[in-house]
C-alpha cells in the first residue's frame, strides 16, 4: 500500500492520564517524561493483498487515526484509539480481523497541488462508536533532514509495529517502509473532536509535521 499526504499532529499528555486509557497489557512509551497523542490524517493508495487482484473499495480511500505509543516485550509500537476510514470494507475488516477500532466516516478532502495546501474534513457516521468530526487545514513547508534516533521527530513517526487486543490476546502487526521524508507543516486551521472522543483533552499547540508519504508492506498479526 501507499500512505500518502500525511499530517502528523502530536500533543504531550500526562502519563497518568494516558495510563488510564491504555490497556494494562502494554507499557507506555514516553519521550521527555510525557506520553503523546497523535492525530494523523492521510490517504491510503494502491492497497492490495499480495498475490490477490485489487478489491473494490480497498484500493484508495481517506483515513485519519488517533494514536499513542506503547511497548511490549521490548518492542515499541502504536496503540490506536480510533481509525476513521471512508471505506466500509476496511472498517469491517479492520474491526473483525484485526481487532482495531475502525470507524466509518464521511470525508471531504481538497488538496491544492500548486499551493501544497490541504483542507481535510470528516464526520463520523452512526455506529458503535462515539460521535466525532475534524477539520484540518495545513500546508507542507520546507523539507527537514532525516530524523535520527533520540530525536522527538524520530520517536513520533518512525514506528514499525502496531498492537491490538483480540479475544484477550495481545497481538502485533509489523510494517516495513523507508524512513519518512519529513517537512515542517503550517497548521492553518484545526477544529477537532476525535482526540477528545478518545478521552484526552489536548492542551497547547501541537507538534506539526507533514510528508508526501511512503510505500508500505504490512505483515499479518502475530502474538506480541
Amino acid at each position: 500500500m501507499c500512505w500518502a499526504d500525511l499530517l502528523f499532529l502530536h500533543w504531550r499528555v500526562d502519563p497518568g492520564v494516558m495510563r488510564a486509557l491504555v490497556p494494562p497489557e502494554f507499557e507506555l512509551d514516553l519521550f521527555d517524561g510525557s506520553a503523546w497523542v497523535g492525530l494523523v490524517p492521510f490517504r491510503m493508495q494502491d492497497t492490495r493483498f499480495r498475490g490477490v487482484p485489487p478489491l473494490p473499495g480497498l484500493g484508495a480511500f481517506e483515513e485519519c487515526n488517533v494514536r499513542t505509543y506503547v511497548r511490549r516485550g521490548g518492542q515499541a509500537g502504536v496503540w490506536f484509539f480510533s481509525l476513521d476510514a471512508a471505506s466500509r470494507l476496511s472498517v469491517l475488516g479492520g474491526r473483525w480481523f484485526w481487532g482495531l477500532n475502525y470507524v466509518h466516516s464521511r470525508f471531504d478532502v481538497k488538496r491544492n497541488a500548486g499551493s501544497g495546501e490541504c483542507d481535510y474534513a470528516l464526520e463520523r457516521l452512526r455506529g458503535p462508536w462515539p460521535p466525532g468530526r475534524t477539520r484540518i487545514v495545513w500546508r507542507a513547508g520546507e523539507a527537514l533532514p532525516p530524523s535520527g534516533p533520540g530525536s522527538l521527530e524520530h520517536f513520533l513517526v518512525e514506528r514499525y509495529a502496531l498492537f491490538t487486543l483480540r479475544r484477550g490476546r495481545a497481538l502485533v502487526g509489523r510494517v516495513r517502509h523507508d524512513p519518512w521524508p519529513l517537512h515542517r507543516a503550517d497548521l492553518i486551521e484545526l477544529d477537532d473532536t476525535l482526540v477528545r472522543a478518545a478521552g484526552i483533552d489536548p492542551i497547547g499547540e501541537p507538534v506539526a509535521l507533514a510528508t508526501p508519504g511512503v510505500r508500505v508492506l504490512a505483515e499479518p498479526l502475530s502474538p506480541a
